[in-house]
């Protein structure tokens, strides 16, 4: 719960109270994705990189609404939410620069990309298997020769 939160409602004489673990895990992963997203359109945009656009719409849209409202995926999205943050920071950084104008190399991009896609996995995964009625812990069979668990 924020703080102006906690004020208005003791202000009005209603007994705050905090959000669901489940809905608080969705929250803070959601707005992650979506600080990521939005650097990845920034390095688009500075660079002239075609490179950032399906990431753009691979995290801001694609994972976001699969994400949106899956209380059920709280317990993954708490796990890596850590992971999430970390590789936000990263992109955040590059973005900052190239918004400075200083160059981005080849190999630092294709790092964060890697990272980014790495740290994505498990939640790829838990949609995958959610969405074929298995539970979301446990790790989904290999992708078979048609993509079936392509996003």
């Amino acid at each position: 719960m924020t703080f102006a939160t906690y004020v208005r409602d003791t202000a009005l004489g209603r007994r705050p109270r905090a959000k669901p673990a489940t809905t608080a895990a969705l929250d803070d992963a959601l707005y992650e994705l979506g600080r990521i997203a939005n650097n990845l359109a920034q390095l688009q945009a500075a660079t002239g990189d075609d490179t950032y656009g399906p990431w753009v719409t691979y995290v801001g849209k694609d994972m976001i609404e699969r994400l949106a409202e899956r209380n059920d995926l709280a317990g993954v999205l708490r796990r890596n939410l850590d992971a999430i943050n970390g590789v936000g920071h990263l992109i955040n950084g590059i973005a900052r620069r190239a918004n400075m104008g200083r160059e981005i190399e080849g190999g630092e991009r294709d790092e964060a990309l890697t990272l980014l896609k790495d740290m994505l996995e498990p939640l790829r995964k838990a949609i995958v298997r959610t969405a074929k009625g298995l539970p979301a812990e446990e790790s989904p069979p290999e992708p078979g020769p048609e993509g079936d668990y392509a996003l």
